[in-house]
């Protein structure tokens, strides 16, 4: 149970000083995550339906254009039409596949995609499953095998940071997937730490991460990697080794499209890179 949080609204006055009109106080995680995603969902949607340029100030997070960028391009190079997502939010990934539909040559049919996904927010369901009549989405509170097997798998790393379980999960997802991405952080000790969030985050250990590698049938590739004291952060892609060398010519042939000079400051064109078992060692 986390702890109780709270919101506060108001005005700035010139001075910057604050005058509050409300102070709201109980279980206001998901109402507060609700807003910033659905602010998403709605910029995106005017990125790709009124052809305005995308503005990085209007999304709270860049990070998940070049992370959906991945998805799309799994999409489109796997023969599986399943994606399941740990940790889904809203599903406004849906929004960032109809954007780059708009945007590249290769589109994806976002119709025919079976969308599957868990998350603990009874809000986030609710309002996935009455905001996405029109697509075909299966969601749950529990994680179920039979929704995440033979699927393109994706999390983000807060999101398996949240989970205590972490690691014994993205076993079995990466062993019944056919492919996926996520990013993590993982430290030589695992830990806990406590958020102002209410939430806890629970680092895996260098050692409880190699073993994800010894997987068979699975190749690993990284990129993006990141050390400060302890703590490696580090993008994943896993699957058959031929989808990372495809992902990686579809993000060479991007970055030499001039038609494509708007997209190119929201997603990442660093290549991929395979992991070994002995890369933490």
């Amino acid at each position: 149970m986390i702890k109780k949080n709270y919101l506060e609204f108001g005005i700035l006055s010139k001075n910057k000083e604050k005058k509050k009109y409300e102070l709201l106080k109980g279980d206001l995680y998901d109402y507060y995550m609700l807003s910033r995603y659905f602010k998403d969902i709605f910029n995106l949607y005017k990125s790709f339906s009124i052809k305005k340029y995308l503005n990085k100030e209007k999304f709270h997070d860049l990070k998940d254009f070049k992370f959906n960028h991945i998805n799309y391009l799994l999409l489109s190079l796997c023969k599986t039409k399943k994606f399941y997502e740990f940790g889904f939010t809203l599903y406004e990934k849906i929004f960032y596949f109809k954007l780059f539909n708009s945007i590249f040559n290769k589109k994806i049919s976002i119709k025919k995609i079976n969308f599957l996904g868990n998350d603990i927010s009874e809000i986030f369901i609710f309002f996935s499953q009455n905001f996405y009549k029109d697509y075909n989405l299966k969601l749950s509170k529990v994680v179920k095998k039979s929704f995440y097997k033979n699927s393109i798998f994706y999390a983000k790393g807060v999101s398996l940071l949240y989970e205590k379980k972490n690691m014994e999960y993205l076993k079995n997802f990466v062993k019944f997937c056919e492919a996926g991405t996520f990013d993590i952080s993982i430290l030589q000790k695992k830990k806990k730490i406590s958020l102002n969030t209410g939430y806890k985050l629970y680092y895996p250990s260098i050692s409880d991460f190699s073993r994800l590698l010894k997987i068979k049938g699975k190749h690993f590739f990284f990129r993006n990697l990141k050390k400060k004291n302890s703590k490696i952060y580090f993008e994943v892609l896993f699957g058959r080794k031929e989808i990372c060398s495809q992902i990686n010519n579809n993000l060479t042939n991007i970055m030499k499209n001039k038609k494509l000079k708007n997209v190119k400051n929201f997603i990442s064109f660093e290549r991929f890179k395979e992991l070994k078992l002995d890369y933490f060692n």
